[in-house]
């Protein structure tokens, strides 16, 4: 697959890492982990990089989410918009109108 520019993405989780650490985080909760995630995917999708290599941490924050977070937190909502805005991106790159 062709490189898809991720920079607008990364800004996108780096704002909902911002949000997550406005309040005082303890090692080792769901919110410390969360954020763990969210910062590998972030190192990753700076600027042009193949699907693959965002794949993988997208899959693990989905796992993560999955097996840790309730559905109706906020978290739960965060872990959901940005799975939500990665697809968008990944629809969008898929699209005739942008290849």
């Amino acid at each position: 697959m062709k490189k898809i520019y991720f920079g607008d993405f990364r800004l996108y989780v780096i704002g909902h890492i911002k949000e997550i650490e406005k309040v005082e985080i303890e090692s080792y909760t769901t919110e410390w982990f969360l954020i763990r995630y969210l910062n590998k995917i972030t190192k990753i999708a700076d600027g042009n990089v193949e699907h693959g290599q965002v794949e993988g941490p997208i899959r693990s924050l989905i796992r993560f989410y999955i097996d840790n977070i309730d559905d109706e937190s906020e978290l739960g909502d965060r872990c959901k918009k940005i799975h939500l805005e990665y697809r968008k991106l990944l629809r969008k790159k898929q699209s005739s109108k942008y290849n």
